[in-house]
């Protein structure tokens, strides 16, 4: 649903070959084109490698058991993801005490399920940080592919479906029953990945998040904004950006909508009411 960004993902993905290339019996050229290997090409790799399908069987479960050597908390606190890419919904930190004692970090996916694809089980692109109810729950052993599915790794939910406020009645100010949030899309992958996740489904128990939008929205009026702004600004935040975030409670911008839970939805309703 929402990208995975950051500015050093190529080095994590260097790193993450380095960590394996001398521990996997294949040569070194082969094993660096199916560890690197980007989510369009994933598919092409898995059949160009098939062969390598038993060298790589159960070498996933080293990855999250070792402990004094790289492994899934490594690349779980480099990747930062602390909301799940997915649904946006539940959070997926990682946290490491000062003493090196690893507490909890997010499962994951294998986009390429692994069990189809035993040689895509280590590569960097097909590993999506994401939460319990997303990999195990929902998704389990579907089957996903670059054709079928958006891969968080390429591409963004947030730019091909939107999150829209569906009036039922005049009750809509005070009540949740007084309006449906809907998810739209004419991307059909995008459609997958609604259905999959269930997505629709589970943003019904966050209305209360939209109806507290909708009385925002009818208290902070753009001079109310203003006020605000010329009073605060520089103390309590430093520009307008800051103010909507305070006011929707939420990231709103493109870029940071993977910082917080609930954010995307918070982001297409505040647009839609004017809030931002």
């Amino acid at each position: 649903m929402i990208q995975i960004q950051h500015e050093q993902l190529t080095k994590f993905a260097q790193e993450h070959y380095a960590a394996f290339k001398d521990k996997i019996d294949i040569p070194h050229s082969e094993l660096q084109e199916i560890l690197l290997a980007k989510p369009d090409r994933l598919f092409d790799i898995a059949t160009k490698y098939e062969k390598h399908n038993d060298k790589f069987k159960n070498k996933y479960n080293n990855f999250t058991s070792k402990k004094d050597e790289y492994d899934a908390y490594d690349l779980a606190e480099k990747l930062q993801v602390n909301v799940c890419p997915y649904c946006n919904i539940n959070p997926t930190y990682t946290v490491i005490t000062k003493n090196g004692k690893k507490l909890t970090r997010p499962e994951f996916d294998h986009f390429y399920d692994k069990a189809t694809y035993p040689v895509l089980s280590l590569s960097f692109y097909n590993l999506i940080p994401s939460c319990h109810t997303c990999n195990a729950t929902l998704k389990g052993s579907e089957k996903f592919s670059d054709t079928t599915h958006l891969n968080p790794y390429s591409e963004s939910f947030d730019k091909v479906a939107k999150f829209h406020l569906h009036i039922k009645d005049s009750t809509f100010y005070h009540k949740v029953e007084g309006f449906n949030i809907e998810l739209d899309t004419e991307d059909e992958r995008a459609k997958n990945n609604i259905k999959s996740f269930e997505l629709k489904e589970l943003y019904k128990n966050h209305k209360d998040i939209v109806l507290d939008l909708i009385q925002k929205q009818a208290i902070y009026n753009e001079s109310y904004m203003d006020e605000l702004l010329t009073q605060y600004e520089g103390t309590l935040f430093k520009n307008r950006e800051d103010l909507q975030r305070l006011v929707s409670g939420g990231y709103i911008s493109d870029e940071e909508i993977g910082k917080r839970p609930l954010s995307k939805l918070i982001k297409d309703i505040s647009i839609e009411l004017g809030l931002v």
